[in-house]
């Protein structure tokens, strides 16, 4: 029976950053419950036409973390329907300003091993700057919860290129990765994703950001002064201490299968990769109709698979031979 990841995603979130192109919607709260049922009866329609088990589940968004703790409980009770036989990861991700001590211990109630928290900063200028709600003495307090609450392997997001982001506020994120020492560090380059805030103020000559050859020399340095750290460059953007690599993740660089459930999920099953729709209604009326709420879908040949196997591979700092 083939192992495989398992990817659900929440669209939910209290303030859409101005860099973000996600599947994610604000000021949406009366559709959570529908979408919680939906999204089950997406679970159990697999569990139908499947036999799987799965390895590792990732729950992203969105912002997961920013709904009641009580829908993930209900999700991952549908989940544990497949057949799970060796959990090797369990992964949800948090923003600061979403989480408290309640939410932490019904994640562990419920088997998450893993928190991937959205920092981004550890300026508040920069974080004001792209829209983010949280404060960098609240994500360092959330830190701080986080780890009382057991979580021994925590990961978090940094981006760089950020506007009003200085030298010298990047040499401050690395003293707090330092003080704090996450198991895990995802660092970013900003990405002018069309359908942003961003890209709009782009377009416009209204974002002012670093030049290309100043971005490559702070990153070359970020990644000299994480490795000092013991975080080992890994994959282009990711960081982690010796056996702390992102198991789930290492399934979309290396090939392996995967299934995701949501708006918007991406999933890879014998050679098909299949998109689901981003849209709530179109979203609702597919379920409704007994139908997957695939929009995307793809056979993946032996020429694919090779070329895509190059791809990623070259993502990773193994590399290819």
């Amino acid at each position: 029976m083939e192992k495989v990841g398992c990817y659900i995603h929440i669209p939910f979130c209290q303030k859409k950053c101005y860099y973000c192109d996600f599947c994610a919607y604000m000021n949406v709260e009366d559709r959570i419950d529908s979408y919680i049922k939906n999204l089950k009866k997406e679970i159990n329609f697999y569990q139908e036409r499947l036999s799987v088990d799965i390895d590792s589940i990732y729950i992203g968004g969105g912002t997961p973390s920013y709904i009641d703790p009580v829908y993930i409980k209900k999700i991952i009770d549908e989940v544990r329907k497949f057949k799970i036989s060796d959990l090797k990861e369990f992964t949800i991700e948090c923003n600061p300003n979403s989480i408290s001590k309640e939410k932490l211990a019904i994640y562990k109630d419920i088997g998450i091993n893993r928190i991937s928290l959205g920092v981004q900063s550890f300026d508040d200028e920069v974080l004001g700057a792209i829209g983010r709600n949280h404060t960098a003495d609240i994500a360092l307090k959330d830190i701080d919860m986080i780890r009382n609450a057991g979580f021994d392997n925590l990961s978090f997001d940094l981006m760089l290129n950020l506007p009003k982001q200085s030298y010298r506020s990047i040499k401050n994120d690395l003293e707090m990765v330092k003080k704090i020492s996450p198991e895990h560090i995802s660092w970013y380059s900003l990405i002018l994703e069309e359908g942003s805030r961003f890209y709009a103020l782009d377009k416009k000559g209204k974002l002012d950001l670093m030049e290309d050859d100043d971005e490559v020399d702070i990153f070359e340095e970020i990644i000299e002064e994480l490795d000092s750290l013991g975080l080992k460059r890994y994959e282009i953007s990711n960081f982690a201490k010796k056996g702390y690599e992102s198991y789930h993740n290492k399934k979309y660089w290396e090939g392996r299968g995967y299934i995701a459930f949501g708006m918007s999920g991406s999933g890879y099953l014998t050679n098909y990769r299949y998109t689901n729709t981003r849209n709530f209604i179109h979203y609702e009326q597919k379920i409704g109709q007994g139908n997957l709420p695939i929009d995307e879908i793809s056979y993946i040949d032996k020429e694919d698979k090779e070329k895509e196997y190059i791809i990623f591979k070259l993502r990773e700092t193994s590399g290819i031979n």
